[in-house]
């Protein structure tokens, strides 16, 4: 979009914010959409010490368009255990009224989300580490027949069953998040996500077991997953209900080991179709929300900032 997009960012003045979006995500990497972030906020006592109660749950809601304008990429001054400040940009997304009729932003769904807030978290892809194939069945195995069009891998299900992809040994020791397209056709409810790094049984199983669900007919849903070690729980939404997702670790796990498997599991009738595609581990960059910058009837400015991140040399050193 000549003349919208200067040196220093948008210019004011009349501009359909979709409309740059949609152009500049074809001609730069600073359009992109975004996993929108808030970390559950606690109940608190009457002397207003938090508790062990969540008052409102975490929010995990990806594609949210934006355009960043970062500031300073790289500030490489050094912090304890390898990690190091990263940066300051400027993030573009479109009005708040556009926003709430994203699906899982929509408060006739989600009460949670009324607005973008200091310190939630906007995350986008740094690099992708690893993109698991959609284009081919190569790989691939699952309950029932596959097919594929070229972009998305499509099971027609015999009943219930699993979807996985098994490969050689790839090293995703940089990746931090598991990110992915699915949908489905009929009574197809999801059940959990695994990732198998190190070996291939269940000791080497990343679990993510969410709470199952139906997905919507013929509706793809993005799941942007962390993909990490050690016990937590994170969230699935779909057309804004939360779905809880305990992260449990085999004994054996170690997620900077090789990638070995890439698992779907599912309920489904025979003949239900179940579609994935754009699977992949990736590098992430947590920008925060730092100050609003600018707000009009097109689009929200925020100052955001990068507190903490990592040195892969220094990881891969140190291990």
């Amino acid at each position: 979009m000549p003349g919208l997009i200067g040196s220093q960012g948008v210019r004011p003045g009349a501009l359909n914010m979709n409309r740059v979006f949609r152009a500049l995500r074809y001609r730069s990497e600073q359009a992109q959409y975004v996993t929108y972030h808030r970390l559950p906020i606690y109940k608190t006592d009457d002397y207003g010490v938090p508790s062990g109660t969540i008052g409102s749950q975490e929010l995990l809601l990806p594609d949210l368009p934006a355009i960043i304008r970062p500031a300073i990429t790289a500030d490489y001054q050094q912090e304890r255990a390898g990690n190091n400040i990263i940066g300051a940009a400027r993030i573009y997304t479109p009005n708040i009224t556009t926003i709430k009729n994203y699906t899982n932003f929509d408060q006739d769904n989600n009460t949670d989300f009324n607005e973008i807030e200091g310190w939630d978290r906007l995350i986008t892809n740094y690099r992708t580490v690893y993109s698991v194939s959609t284009s081919g069945t190569t790989g691939w195995t699952g309950t029932g027949s596959l097919a594929s069009d070229g972009e998305s891998l499509t099971l027609t299900a015999s009943g219930d069953g699993n979807l996985l992809f098994d490969t050689a040994a790839v090293n995703t020791l940089e990746a931090d998040r598991l990110r992915f397209k699915i949908r489905g056709s009929g009574s197809v409810e999801l059940k959990a996500v695994r990732s198998y790094n190190g070996g291939t049984n269940s000791a080497y199983r990343l679990n993510w077991d969410n709470t199952n669900f139906v997905l919507l007919d013929d509706n793809w849903l993005t799941v942007d997953l962390p993909f990490l070690s050690g016990t937590t729980s994170t969230s699935i939404y779909q057309t804004g209900t939360r779905y809880d997702v305990p992260v449990t670790t085999g004994a054996s796990f170690d997620y900077e080991a090789d990638l070995r498997t890439f698992r779907v599991e599912y309920n489904a009738d025979a003949d239900d179709t179940l579609q994935i595609k754009e699977v992949e581990y990736y590098k992430s960059v947590s920008w925060h929300v730092h100050s609003l910058k600018d707000m009009t009837d097109g689009y929200i400015i925020f100052n955001c900032v990068r507190t903490s991140g990592r040195s892969d040399a220094k990881r891969r050193a140190y291990d």
